[in-house]
């Protein structure tokens, strides 16, 4: 009889299992789910707090990944070493890129107050190296930006490649309706924000920590300026540069992504008398994360 009971257990497990779809980042997780309701089990492997840049999946993850249908990259650092590997464990496992046909930008000099010169560069860098900024995740974005979800435009390719991924794996399955609306949505969030914009001065400046904004600053024609500069944390003497930029610009406040240490957007933040705001790029739901975003910076700069 106990035999019996645990079979019929394993075969009522076996029934409600889900095909598992693996993504990197939780938008991509919720515009799957938006697209294919419950068809599928989505795990996503970053998730809110954890640093998407220095990002290594733990052992659970893998063992997820491993029995994961299909995976959906979006073009982060982690992805360029670690989507190897899965694919060698998973050699079935199909790969459909969310980010195909979105150009990666760097935005350059618009992300930061200044550059230093050669030989403060030298000097920084060896001190950095030597350091290795206990405080700070080192990184670059020369490449360009990673953050290619954090505006409408792209988002609506994002949820076009999602949806051909979805019908390349299940060709019967009925996404159209689902997709379309997802679309909708997208498009009435970009009114939105335009509306909630209207009002500040073209080219306002807000200031970010790190670089993340640079394509919401494009989409609706503001700059994003960055504290950080090329993955380092800035020293006293760049910090107090900051300082009085932001005094001079009446920059209202510093955005310090709450994945990150903040002590350098603090110091800032209150030797210029500005606000200290937060903001996480892996933040859902995706919409209300932008909006909010939007409607922060409307009260301030109005």
């Amino acid at each position: 009889m106990g035999k019996i009971l645990i079979f019929l257990l394993m075969l009522a497990s076996m029934v409600v299992a889900k095909p598992i779809i693996a993504v990197s980042i939780p938008m991509q997780k919720e515009f799957i789910e938006k697209i294919a309701k419950e068809e599928y089990e989505v795990i996503a492997l970053v998730k809110p707090g954890i640093n998407p840049h220095d990002f290594e999946p733990k052992f659970s993850d893998v063992k997820s990944v491993n029995k994961a249908q299909a995976y959906f990259p979006i073009g982060i650092e982690f992805e360029e070493l670690w989507l190897k590997r899965f694919t060698n464990q998973n050699k079935s496992m199909k790969i459909y890129p969310s980010n195909a046909g979105i150009e990666v930008i760097n935005f350059g000099d618009k992300e930061h107050f200044g550059k230093h010169d050669d030989e403060e560069d030298a000097h920084h860098n060896e001190e950095a190296s030597h350091n290795h900024d206990e405080e700070y995740s080192h990184h670059s974005h020369e490449s360009g930006d990673p953050h290619i979800w954090l505006s409408p435009l792209n988002a609506k390719i994002i949820a076009e490649n999602i949806y051909k991924g979805l019908k390349a794996m299940n060709p019967k399955g009925d996404y159209q309706s689902n997709y379309q609306a997802l679309i909708r949505d997208i498009d009435n969030l970009d009114k939105e924000i335009k509306e909630t914009l209207a009002t500040l001065p073209k080219n306002q400046k807000f200031v970010v920590f790190h670089p993340m904004l640079g394509y919401f600053a494009r989409d609706y024609g503001l700059e994003e300026v960055s504290i950080e500069v090329e993955g380092k944390t800035p020293k006293i003497k760049d910090m107090m540069e900051v300082v009085e930029v932001v005094k001079q610009e009446d920059l209202k406040i510093i955005f310090a992504q709450p994945e990150f240490s903040i002590k350098a957007a603090e110091f800032i933040a209150k030797e210029s008398g500005a606000k200290l705001g937060y903001f996480s790029p892996l933040q859902t739901p995706w919409d209300k994360n932008l909006l909010d975003f939007a409607k922060n910076l409307k009260k301030l700069y109005k």
